[in-house]
């Protein structure tokens, strides 16, 4: 049986912020668990203001505080990027509109070039992935053609958007990383609701409240999870997204090539894969001309690729990945 969802899963824009919101956000970013009383002391307003503040923008569907991770450790063991030709006799709105309620689906971009949209699927394993591209995708009315892209390794992700832009040495976003029991019923727990109190979660697996703390201490350091507020970066000030499909050169490893695009200002992204391309890697900029820069003067320049393709985002819609449970299939 198949997780049932809404279309109100997605995120909305978050068009328009005031001012205290958008401070409030950005301290959710940089930790989803900050504590109201602190956010409150940081930008001098009441901390029922905060409190309320999370909560309408939460119950507007603007935001959501989850813990970032490798969907792995969720469960899905196949993920793919889908690239999809569609009819131009069938609004693009239409097809996303259905394509949102697939439970499979968690990020969905309209885009120029190639591919009028792009579709992220995650799955227990590539058997159902299959299946769910060949019963739930393609017969959707105007689509033409998919493009699958088997991702091999989800190299690299920062929904962190502002320590995105200003990489420095210290290291943001996540990495795959091996998990024990214990630390995989954790996060599991944290995407469900990032600020979970531990003694929650604790009660939930039998464990001391200082366990649970200790542990998500280790795992936020080592950079294998991320607490944080989701939002659609598009509502913010980055008004300039694109996926930037890559091949390596012939003699060049497609994981250092990986690494490059991680350590890159602007990236948020990176996830090697099967098929036409090696890399799919994301950039989030404040402009069309910022991307460029970005292009330009680092990417197009590396000896190790060979070829980029860009496909600016016209929108952008996403939601935060649940575990899978044992009827999600």
């Amino acid at each position: 049986m198949s997780k049932k969802i809404t279309i109100s899963d997605f995120l909305r824009l978050a068009v328009p912020l005031s001012e205290v919101d958008r401070k409030i956000v950005a301290m959710l970013q940089a930790d989803g668990r900050e504590s109201y009383a602190q956010i409150a002391r940081e930008i001098g307003v009441a901390e029922k203001t905060v409190r309320n503040r999370v909560r309408d923008l939460i119950d507007e569907g603007v935001l959501q505080i989850t813990a970032v991770t490798d969907p792995a450790t969720l469960g899905y063991g196949a993920a793919a990027l889908l690239g999809l030709v569609t009819n131009p006799k069938v609004p693009t709105s239409k097809i996303v509109e259905r394509l949102k309620t697939i439970a499979a689906i968690d990020y969905l971009v309209t885009a120029t070039g190639r591919f009028a949209i792009y579709a992220e699927i995650l799955c227990r394993d590539m058997k159902t992935l299959q299946g769910r591209i060949e019963t739930e995708i393609g017969p959707i009315d105007g689509i033409v053609s998919i493009e699958v892209f088997p991702y091999l390794s989800l190299h690299y992700q920062n929904a962190h958007f502002a320590s995105a832009r200003i990489k420095g040495e210290e290291e943001y976003g996540v990495r795959p990383r091996e998990l024990d029991h214990t630390d995989k019923k954790i996060v599991r727990a944290l995407s469900e609701d990032g600020r979970a109190p531990f003694q929650q979660i604790a009660d939930m697996l039998g464990v001391s409240e200082a366990q649970v703390r200790l542990r998500v201490k280790h795992l936020t350091e080592s950079r294998t999870v991320d607490v944080i507020a989701l939002i659609n970066p598009m509502g913010l000030e980055y008004r300039t997204m694109a996926w930037v499909a890559l091949r390596a050169a012939p003699g060049h490893r497609v994981l250092d090539l990986a690494d490059a695009l991680a350590r890159l200002p602007n990236t948020t992204y990176v996830a090697i894969c099967a098929g036409r391309f090696d890399i799919f890697a994301e950039f989030i900029c404040g402009s069309e001309r910022e991307l460029l820069e970005v292009i330009d003067n680092d990417v197009r320049r590396w000896p190790s690729v060979a070829h980029a393709e860009i496909s600016i985002y016209i929108d952008l819609q996403y939601k935060r990945l649940t575990p899978i449970r044992d009827d999600d299939d």
